[in-house]
């Protein structure tokens, strides 16, 4: 008799559950999808921007001596882009002087600027909103920010500029396109 008792209690137990979770309220609702529109912005700086420009022919040759030297020097890049007669990107800040040095041992056209940034601005499926990504561009470009690079995914817009030129962007899309939206 003592395993009915028991399964009758637990049966018993079981149904007040039930019970206390239909009677109970729904908790807070747990947002799976974002708005659209920006919905965040953020800036990672500590970086150097390297542009290398008038390489000589053969070009493929040429861009692939500067990546050897770069790679030979330890350096590690991020945001390679190809240009028509070189190439760019960014690296550690702290690797700057290292970079000069081996670009310089080269012979070649380079500038390593220091203090840039990588402002990006995450809008889910910012590429089907339409003239999304064209608006935060031009709200960029009329801060005053001068962009060197420019890169795109489906939920995010990454541009690299200077550290200063992104304070002064990310204000005037705060001010602007963001204020809207959430309006």
């Amino acid at each position: 008799m003592r395993h009915n008792d028991a399964e009758t209690d637990l049966k018993e137990a079981f149904r007040r559950e039930i019970i206390a979770d239909a009677d109970a309220q729904p908790s807070i609702e747990v947002e799976f999808e974002k708005a659209r529109g920006i919905n965040h912005i953020e800036i990672r700086s500590g970086f150097s921007g390297v542009h290398v420009l008038n390489l000589s022919e053969p070009l493929m040759a040429s861009r692939l001596g500067v990546l050897d030297a770069i790679k030979n020097a330890k350096i590690s890049i991020d945001f390679v882009k190809i240009t028509r007669d070189g190439l760019s990107f960014i690296i550690p800040g702290a690797e700057h002087d290292n970079a000069k040095f081996t670009l310089d041992k080269l012979n070649i056209n380079a500038e390593v600027r220091p203090n840039e940034a990588v402002l990006t601005v995450h809008a889910v499926n910012m590429r089907d909103e339409e003239g999304l990504v064209a608006r935060i561009v031009s709200e960029v470009i009329a801060s005053g920010a001068k962009i060197d690079h420019l890169g795109d995914m489906h939920d995010r817009l990454l541009m690299v500029m200077n550290f200063d030129d992104a304070k002064r962007a990310e204000a005037a899309l705060r001010d602007g396109i963001m204020k809207e939206s959430a309006e």
